[in-house]
């Protein structure tokens, strides 16, 4: 049996990334929530946290809690 590879932070970023500059994920729209994109991702929330507040911190998301 293989072990699917490790997916890091930086590769969830990456891939965030790229869907928003190809218009994926437009401006002003909502993106999925973690735990969804974890799941697509195959990694844990916390990865995908990280990664997600990188992009905010570098202005590429705004990140808004649910009320």
């Amino acid at each position: 049996m293989t072990v699917p590879p490790k997916v890091s932070y930086q590769d969830v970023k990456t891939v965030v990334l790229k869907r928003i500059r190809d218009s994926t994920w437009a401006p002003g729209s909502i993106m999925p929530g973690e735990i969804d994109l974890a799941k697509e991702f195959g990694c844990a929330r916390a990865t995908v946290n990280r990664a997600m507040r990188e992009l905010a911190e570098e202005g590429f998301i705004d990140r808004k809690r649910k009320a």
